[in-house]
């Protein structure tokens, strides 16, 4: 971390009442989302930390783009990075109720349940929102409306849908956000946060994670050390020597490739703005003090 608070500094000069706004929901973000561990004890980091690693990202995305960012852009932005995950520990009440919405299976046990939330969890946030927003001082319907819509959008959402995503969004008279950007920054940004810094391991026991699945997962991002992110390309660099890790982190990076370049897509055709990295180079190596193996 570092550079997280440009935007934040940017929007406390152009709109003190907007930043006030967003910093009295800080507090409530992170009580919210420390309620993931309900679902997921044992998971990747989904608090504050997580949050100031996105906007960290997001930072470097937008690069000297930010001085061409108003106010009410980067209002959105940061709501949407403090709220997008908050669907992660929604209450069973509340669980029940959004699943009925989105149409999916009641889950048939614990385990079940915590894969569904993970899979929903960017709908479940938007409802989240949609349900709780009067308490967080929204100015507007529609700036949570847009927040909403930047939520969703940092997973499984088609950012190229012009009526869920255009290009200017009025969130007041004469005053728009532009949709697309704020969506592919935050889903950008979020795919990026991997590396093993946002899992403390000593917190973790991996070998009672409740499932395979579960445990590659962990060791998988464990394994990659460090995210550098390029004028040009995002560079992965991991260590191990299990070869089933090794594929993991290669199939991870493949992933991460297809993001970028979405992502890099719905900036160029649906916004003035642009995300200028354009591949994803993975650093592999062999543990400390060991051979590489082919």
């Amino acid at each position: 971390m570092g550079s997280e608070h440009g935007i934040e500094r940017r929007l406390a000069r152009l709109s003190p009442e907007l930043h006030s706004r967003y910093r009295d929901c800080v507090v409530i973000s992170q009580r919210m989302l420390t309620r993931y561990e309900n679902y997921f004890p044992d998971f990747t980091d989904h608090t504050l930390l997580h949050t100031l690693d996105v906007l960290d990202l997001c930072n470097r995305l937008i690069g000297e783009q930010l001085d061409g960012l108003p106010a009410e852009d980067l209002y959105v932005l940061l709501m949407g990075a403090l709220f997008h995950d908050v669907g992660m520990g929604v209450s069973p009440a509340d669980l029940e109720e959004f699943r009925g919405v989105l149409g999916f299976p009641a889950p048939a046990d614990d385990s079940a349940r915590a894969w569904a939330v993970r899979d929903h969890h960017q709908e479940l946030s938007g409802l989240f929102l949609k349900k709780y927003g009067h308490i967080l001082d929204f100015p507007s319907d529609a700036y949570l409306h847009a927040v909403i819509q930047v939520c969703r959008g940092h997973r499984r959402t088609d950012l190229l849908d012009e009526a869920a995503y255009p290009p200017r969004f009025e969130v007041e008279p004469g005053k728009a956000v532009c949709l697309p950007y704020l969506a592919a920054l935050l889903c950008l940004a979020d795919e990026l946060d991997i590396a093993a810094g946002r899992n403390i391991s000593f917190l973790y026991d991996v070998e009672r994670m409740p499932s395979p699945r579960d445990r590659r997962e962990f060791r998988k991002h464990m394994a990659i050390y460090r995210v550098d992110l390029e004028p040009d390309r995002v560079v992965v660099h991991a260590r191990t020597e299990d070869p089933e890790i090794r594929a993991g982190v290669r199939e991870l990076c493949a992933k991460l490739l297809d993001k970028l370049l979405l992502c890099r897509r719905v900036a160029a055709e649906r916004s003035p703005f642009v995300i200028t990295q354009a591949g994803v180079a993975l650093e592999l190596e062999p543990a400390v003090g060991e051979e590489a193996k082919p």
